[in-house]
């Protein structure tokens, strides 16, 4: 089979390599001053039908060269530049196929620099600053493209399975509509529900903060953000999409979305409900009643989903969620801009999970053989808002409330055996019935005042935060102690246990930036922040005569508090210019932490006091490449569950009790970045690593008994680390209609843990690399091959002589197929097989998923209906094993299964003007 697949790959590769390649190279200057023109849009187009063959820009010496393969002979040639007239040549390659232009020279638009509107053809990509703009109409999609189309066809960037979209190898923090958030700051609604007729153009841009938009500066360098522009005729109008589908084993999805645009204002609607652990208004064309758990069938896929808090799923279960989500944008007169997003979520999860965990000692060993189940069913509500005011033109205040409430009940039962090579025996058996309310509120304020100096402003960032959270638990458990099958002793532990936490907290930053010259700039800035916390915790145990909660544990019991201060003044200074920029800054972390315990009247005060250091350096190398740089250390001060000295003994095998002097944590974080994405050509490679060296990092240390009961406290320890490398690289071979794309990838993780054993203090060094291969054949509107190969070496070795080191592999393949022919008729099949060298016999170590649809588009491509199967094959499977630092945990749970379903598709839109995406 594999030789098959090879053989099949290497003749789609000839055939398209073999295609005839052309280049095509000049140079572009002004026609009056004879200055070389940087950043000038070249691109080429078939004279026939106006096909885009091929685009770039000229570089620093205004040199331009296109290349591609293709089999059309007659082309027209474009070159523009903003404020110049635009340049056409017939270009025919009969004479050759390899041109030199030489030099050409553009002269100055007058009616453009006069303010007059001149109707010129767009170009494909146009560089403006620090903004690289696109034309969505350039790109051929499929008729009914959404904007997760469009951006798939864009130079340099890729979306994974998870929805991740990258662009040169840098993440994409955020999608905008008009400049504004669509459905908060999670991109996969945009990228799903906006169809591409409304697009006009796509605009990726460093991420910026507040401050950096508003006084115009560099953002970062390692990451982007995309800007949907919507066409100005197309911004009054409306669009919706409705979905429902009901299936086997009771299966069944519905959804929805209205979107409503007028001038600068817009409106969208959406709602959910299924049991198929989907978000529900995903609306992927080829597995949207899938659930999102087909995107990815692995050790530890399980079928999760979550959008600005609101989640759906849950690890190892299956879940019936319920949706609905408003949000809503407007200006006023461009100096009010108002945008906010409501969302509320239900979900019923239920779970189950068996499980075998190996826990060694350094003179012996115990394992623990488990079988839970629960369901969980809650509420919650979502609520953001932005409100942007310029009261004139250098002065911005931004305001940015939000409000999270949630109320759940989760009720679990667990049955476990522990057995130890002495034949020491424990039977324990637990249900717990816990309802909980939580509520988060808070406030940024951001206000920023420029001077009329370039580079000098001054501003104020604040924040400003309240919680609670109260739980009311039912807990009961039984454990009965045996050795060598004669039962010793019997322990109940039969409570109520009520908690209620509370927190407030503030920041205040104000900042001074002032210009030294062109090139400099220093920074002054001190950040203050303060967080008060209070924990009471009140366990009731049960009378045995009356049944009723009236004796109060107070030895389980406790009413805890913290006060946390930082300081942080900063002195920095920032050096940019051309494509190079870099910044130093320097301080002092102050931070205090007093706490106090009610209940054992004591209380306790530390102070933390290390210099603060952030620096990061990046530079543009040439038109494709880049590097970044960045250093920054933190202090973590623990949490309260690590510091207030009560047993917690909800877990009756583990009981734990935190430590009061335990000190701050102080971490080293190092990141290195270097892409070089060549799209003139579609190849390019991308490289990263990062470091994180850490002091008194709090860890567990725990002593056993000979009941085979844990006992839990925390300390720190020095000298732990954690390293990451990611690299890749990619190419695309394209012939008119027909395209392979090959990539390769490396991923790698080095770690150094510590941690004690019985007391006993030991080491970890753990391993890993995953190397990946994937590889694409696609023929416009007709057929789509993706596959994808991916193993993993793991390794972890322990100092203490009898732990057993660890070795392991993982492999996954997967191959994705999808048709679109004949018109109208399109089939997605998706098959993906697992290997699992790191799970025990008693679980399945392998599993082969296969999933798929057919669907079929009438009235104008408005209806879809389709048959969709999940697990075809009936194998998916959740296994995983953990490997920590004293044990080995083997586990296998509760997964959706096999279903099919039949569902219908309609769309509505509206919209004034004509379709800007038709040639």
């Amino acid at each position: 089979m594999k030789r098959i697949i090879l053989i099949t790959i290497a003749l789609l590769a000839m055939a398209t390599v073999q295609a005839q390649r052309f280049e095509i190279q000049g140079i572009v200057q002004d026609s009056t001053s004879k200055e070389l023109l940087q950043s000038a849009t070249v691109f080429l187009e078939s004279k026939k039908d106006s096909t885009l063959i091929s685009y770039s820009i000229t570089d620093e010496q205004g040199v331009f060269k296109l290349v591609g393969n293709t089999g059309v002979e007659e082309f027209n040639f474009f070159t523009s530049f903003t404020g110049y007239k635009e340049f056409t040549k017939a270009i025919n390659f009969k004479d050759g196929r390899t041109i030199d232009l030489g030099t050409i020279s553009l002269s100055s638009d007058v009616e453009f620099l006069e303010g007059i509107v001149v109707k010129a053809r767009k170009a494909p990509i146009t560089v403006k600053q620090d903004t690289l703009e696109f034309n969505a109409k350039s790109f051929n999609t499929k008729a009914d493209a959404n904007l997760e189309d469009v951006i798939k066809e864009l130079p340099g960037v890729e979306i994974d399975k998870d929805g991740k979209i990258t662009v040169n190898g840098k993440e994409v923090t955020k999608i905008l509509v008009n400049g504004k958030e669509f459905f908060g700051n999670d991109p996969q609604v945009a990228l799903k529900n906006l169809p591409k007729e409304i697009i006009d153009k796509i605009q990726v841009t460093e991420s910026k903060t507040e401050e950096q938009k508003a006084n115009g500066e560099a953002g970062d360098a390692n990451a982007s953000e995309i800007n949907i522009t919507i066409d100005e005729d197309k911004n009054k109008g409306w669009f919706s999409r409705l979905t429902a589908g009901a299936g086997t084993d009771d299966r069944y999805s519905a959804s929805g979305i209205v979107n409503y645009f007028k001038d600068t204002f817009r409106v969208s609607v959406l709602g959910s409900t299924n049991n198929i652990n989907s978000p529900g208004f995903s609306f992927d064309e080829i597995y949207d009643a899938m659930g999102n758990s087909a995107y990815s069938i692995s050790r530890s896929s399980n079928g999760s989903f979550g959008i600005n808090g609101v989640s759906f799923g849950g690890s190892g279960g299956i879940t019936s969620s319920r949706s609905a989500g408003l949000s809503l944008a407007n200006d006023w007169d461009e100096k009010v801009e108002l945008s906010a997003s409501y969302f509320y979520g239900n979900n019923d999860t239920e779970t189950a999970t068996d499980n075998r965990t190996t826990t060694f000692l350094p003179d012996r060993e115990f394992t623990t053989t488990s079988s839970s189940r629960g369901r969980n069913m809650g509420d919650s509500h979502r609520l953001n808002s932005r409100v942007e005011v310029k009261l004139d033109t250098l002065t911005t205040i931004s305001i940015e409330p939000s409000y999270t409430q949630s109320s759940s009940n989760n009720v679990s039962n667990r049955i476990a055996n522990t057995l130890d090579d002495a034949g020491q025996e424990i039977d324990v058996t637990t249900s717990s019935n816990s309802d909980s309310d939580n509520y988060n509120a808070g406030v940024n304020l951001y206000v920023s005042r420029r001077f009329k100096k370039k580079g000098n402003s001054v501003s104020l960032y604040t924040t400003v935060n309240t919680n609670n959270s109260e739980s009311l638990n039912d807990f009961f458990s039984e454990r009965i102690i045996s050795d060598n099958g004669t039962m010793t002793s019997t322990q109940i532990q039969n409570q109520v246990i009520n908690q209620d936490s509370k927190g407030t907290g503030f920041s205040f930053s104000p900042r001074w930036r002032k210009s030294l010259n062109e090139d400099y700039g220093l920074n002054v800035a001190y950040r203050i922040s303060a967080n008060h916390n209070e924990q009471n915790r009140n366990v009731f145990d049960r009378d045995v005569t009356t049944g009723e909660p009236t004796i109060f544990n107070a030895g389980l019991s406790n009413d805890f508090e913290t006060d946390n201060t930082q300081h942080r003044p900063s002195l920095g200074l920032v050096y940019s210019k051309d494509k190079f920029r870099w910044e130093v800054t320097a301080g002092l972390l102050y931070q205090t932490l007093n706490t106090s315990n009610a209940l054992l009247d004591s209380s306790f005060d530390r102070s933390f006091s290390n210099p603060y250091l952030r620096a990061y350096l990046s530079k543009q190398i040439g038109k494709f490449s880049s590097i970044y740089l960045n250093y920054s250390n933190n202090i973590n001060v623990p949490s309260i569950n690590q510091l207030q000295p009560v047993e917690n003994s909800t877990n009756p095998q583990n009981i734990v009790t935190g430590n009061p002097n335990l000190e701050a944590t102080n971490t080293h974080n190092l990141y290195l970045n270097y892409n070089n994405y060549n799209w003139e050509e579609n190849k390019g490679f991308y490289s990263g690593a990062g470091f994180t060296y850490t002091d008194n990092q709090v860890v567990g240390i725990t002593l056993t008994n000979p009941d085979l009961i844990r006992n839990t406290t925390y300390t720190n320890v020095d000298g732990t680390y954690n390293g990451y490398l990611y690299s890749g690289y990619s190419m695309k071979f394209q012939k008119d209609k027909r395209s392979i794309s090959l990539s390769a990838g490396l991923d790698g993780n080095l770690s150094l843990d510590k941690g004690f054993s019985n007391g006993i203090a030991f080491e970890t060094n753990n391993l890993n690399i995953s190397p990946n291969l994937g590889f694409e054949y696609e023929i416009d509107d007709i057929f789509e091959l993706e596959t994808e190969y991916n193993i993993d070496f793991n390794s972890s070795k322990f100092s203490l002589e009898n732990f057993e080191d660890q070795k392991f592999v993982n492999h996954r393949a997967s191959i994705d197929l999808t048709t679109f022919w004949p018109k109208n008729l399109t089939l997605g099949l998706r098959g993906e097989y697992n290997v699992f060298g790191n799970v025990t016999e008693e679980f399945d170590n392998d599993s082969f998923v296969m999933i798929g649809s057919l669907g079929y588009k009438f009235a104008k491509d408005k209806a879809v209906v389709k048959l969709t199967a999940y697990d075809i094959l009936n194998q998916v499977i959740d296994t995983r094993r953990t490997v920590a630092q004293d044990f080995i945990s083997d586990s296998s749970s509760l997964v959706l299964r096999q279903y099919f379903m039949l569902s219908f598709t309609y769309k509505f839109s509206k919209f004034g003007g004509k379709d800007p995406n038709k040639n």
